[in-house]
């Protein structure tokens, strides 16, 4: 697919890709969420496998569904994780903000013009690598004992399994290729407050785990600078 005739400047993308949580009803043609799609597939992945799935939920009846899913979920995220004390550094009338937007979201989640769930389909080489016998004794051999158990721990969704490596560089690209087409959008993972219920929804099969939803449209707000801290403040030389 040819990649879209656009001059937007990568780092003027990048440095106003505001989290957009308001979004107009208006359809995005097809072709343009195709192009989304088109952006997250040339990411990287992990050991190059290349195993994305992306469901784009436009149906109405659908999108009622994810809707009453998401409200419950956010109803229990509002009563802890965003009833917690303030982080180092936080300002309160951010979160404020955050979170009345996020309301808006959830509250006009089924007048959504597309909402993207971002998959990754289990790889059967690495799965079949990791179950065989012979990999303990390599481990041993190569990292040690204990290195050997440290691995084994890690091996899960976010280690060796290559899941996450493979979702969010995907995901960064659909964001800043969304921006640059001009569309709002923004990261959410109301799946991990609702285990197997959009999975149910979507008739998602079980070598796929969702890892990301995002919430596509054109934006009623306007994009502009983030907020982040001074780099200087977050970089170790050499050593933590």
């Amino acid at each position: 697919m040819a990649k879209p005739d656009n001059d937007a400047s990568l780092f003027d993308v990048m440095y106003t890709c505001r989290s957009m949580r308001r979004l107009k009803p208006d359809p995005v043609p097809r072709e343009v969420l195709v192009q989304l799609v088109d952006a997250a597939i040339h990411a990287p992945s992990s050991s190059n496998g290349q195993n994305w799935h992306f469901i784009i939920v436009q149906d109405a009846a659908t999108k009622k569904k994810i809707a009453d899913t998401w409200r419950k979920g956010w109803s229990w995220y509002k009563e802890t994780i965003g009833s917690a004390g303030l982080r180092p550094g936080e300002d309160s009338e951010a979160r404020k903000r955050n979170q009345k937007a996020g309301e808006y979201m959830v509250e006009h989640m089924a007048k959504t013009p597309a909402i993207i769930f971002v998959a990754v389909k289990k790889d059967e080489v690495v799965a079949r690598a990791i179950a065989s016998p012979t990999t303990v004794t390599a481990a041993v051999k190569h990292l040690g004992v204990g290195g050997t158990a440290r691995l084994l721990r890690g091996s899960g969704r976010a280690g060796i399994t290559g899941i996450d490596a493979t979702a969010y560089p995907a995901v960064q690209n659909l964001l800043l290729a969304a921006r640059g087409l001009g569309l709002g959008a923004v990261l959410t993972t109301p799946q991990l407050f609702s285990p197997g219920a959009y999975e149910e929804i979507l008739g998602v099969p079980s070598d796929v785990t969702l890892t990301a939803v995002i919430p596509v449209g054109y934006p009623k707000g306007r994009f502009g600078p983030v907020s982040r801290p001074d780099p200087e403040t977050l970089i170790s030389w050499d050593r933590y």
